[in-house]
């Protein structure tokens, strides 16, 4: 078959873009085509180049006619980015929620986000590969002091300012961890390095910021108002073995299995409780072993391919079609 995907985000650090690649990946043996909605970044382009790329501003009838797709991948498409006439079979794959353009099949990338989108549509959850290990990076050790890791899309909405007294606060706890950060934007940077009494390191957002989940011995996600519907870093993290501590929010619940695989925080008093309990060695590499196998039977590419094959076997006389 050949696919076409519609990807609203040029940029391969963003969760949208990295789902859309993952997908390329999983459907393997099949056509590739990918068509963003705004300008790819270099890295983004590179990323892709296993696949056949297009840049317009809308899905529209010529697209179709040049690639002749046998199937559409819409991800959070709104209406007005698409004006074609043919009748294709497609999906609507919703990463938020908002107004979407109307397709054949319609799927939420999480049961928290379908509950919040009406006619509750069914739930298919991202694809995560492996993260990569070059060995360029050194891996973590069960003897060595924590080194407790945040990445992000670096925009400061996902970096807000309660961070910096939340990262005081455990800094002053746990004297000895080691705290990380990819995707800081530059305008709270030396606030986070204060807060964490200098024992903190920058990296800037890519792709290959991923091997870092090798080294963490956790990644901690807070965020005081935004609920995240699905934890892309979350998943990756764990099929590393890097234990996520995050917000008992959003898509993270149905993620995570409370103590076995990861830890769901309330407040900063569960977040301090939760590093405590990694501090035994033991304790860590069970959750981190669990955390894998949950994280492989949930978000592999195998699975993904076959809960996306179940899905295609459903469209076969569904209507209407874009």
């Amino acid at each position: 078959m050949k696919f076409l995907q519609v990807c609203n985000v040029g940029n391969i650090c963003g969760g949208t873009a990295a789902c859309a690649w993952t997908i390329t990946h999983a459907l393997t043996g099949h056509e590739n085509v990918v068509l963003f909605l705004s300008p790819p970044t270099k890295e983004t382009v590179a990323a892709f180049a296993h696949c056949e790329l297009c840049v317009e501003s809308k899905l529209t009838e010529a697209i179709l006619q040049k690639h002749s797709p046998d199937f559409v991948i819409l991800h959070n498409t709104a209406p007005n980015r698409i004006s074609i006439r043919s009748q294709i079979p497609s999906l609507q794959y919703q990463h938020s929620s908002g107004t979407r353009a109307q397709c054949t099949f319609h799927v939420a990338c999480s049961d928290w986000l379908s509950q919040q989108i009406p006619g509750n549509p069914q739930v298919l959850h991202q694809p995560i590969p492996i993260p990569p290990q070059t060995g360029s990076r050194p891996a973590r050790s069960l003897d060595e002091d924590l080194t407790v890791g945040r990445i992000c899309t670096p925009i400061l909405r996902k970096w807000p300012a309660e961070l910096i007294k939340f990262y005081n606060i455990l800094s002053e706890q746990f004297p000895t961890v080691r705290w990380e950060f990819v995707g800081a934007p530059h305008q709270i940077q030396e606030a986070l390095r204060q807060a964490c009494h200098g024992r903190a390191i920058f990296h800037s957002a890519s792709s290959n910021a991923r091997e870092l989940f090798w080294k963490w011995h956790a990644m901690l996600y807070h965020h005081p108002t935004l609920t995240e519907s699905f934890g892309r870093t979350v998943a990756e993290a764990m099929r590393a073995g890097c234990v996520p501590i995050v917000d008992e929010r959003g898509g993270f619940l149905e993620q995570i299995d409370q103590a076995q695989s990861g830890f769901l925080c309330k407040d900063p008093d569960n977040f301090a409780t939760s590093l405590q309990k990694i501090q035994d060695p033991g304790a860590r590499l069970q959750i981190s072993q669990n955390a894998k196998e949950s994280a492989a039977e949930k978000f592999s590419l195998e699975s993904f391919y076959g809960n996306f094959r179940r899905l295609l076997l459903k469209l076969d006389d569904r209507s209407p079609r874009v």
